[in-house]
C-alpha cells in the first residue's frame, strides 16, 4: 500500500489487488473523472497509459493505467504490465552534428 498527498493535503491510498489492479481510496467529493482519466481536486491526475509508479512515486507500482472502475470505496485502476527491455535503446535519438 502507497500513500499519497496531494496538494490540498487530502491522502489518497493506493493497493495493489491480488489481479494486478490497483485500488485507490480517498476523498473523491471534488472530482472530474471520464473513460480515460480521473483528477480529484488537488490531484493526482491519472490517465489511460501512464505509468502509475511515475504518479505516485512508487517503484512497486510500475504498470501502465488501462482504465478506471468506480467502486463502493473508491476507484479500481485497471491496470496492465509494464512490459520492459532493458537491451531497447529505440528511445534513444541518434545525435547529429551539422
Amino acid at each position: 500500500m502507497k500513500e499519497y498527498t496531494n496538494r490540498c493535503g487530502d491522502i489518497y491510498t493506493f493497493t495493489k489487488q491480488e489481479d494486478g489492479n490497483v485500488l485507490m481510496e480517498g476523498k473523491f467529493e471534488w472530482m472530474r473523472a471520464v473513460d480515460d482519466f480521473i483528477d480529484p481536486s488537488g490531484g493526482p491526475f491519472i490517465k489511460v497509459g501512464q505509468m502509475l509508479s511515475h504518479i505516485i512515486y512508487d517503484d512497486e507500482f510500475n504498470v501502465i493505467v488501462d482504465g478506471f472502475e468506480r467502486v463502493d470505496n473508491g476507484y479500481l485502476i485497471k491496470c496492465k504490465e509494464h512490459k520492459y527491455d532493458p537491451n531497447d535503446m529505440s528511445h534513444l535519438r541518434e545525435r547529429t552534428d551539422d
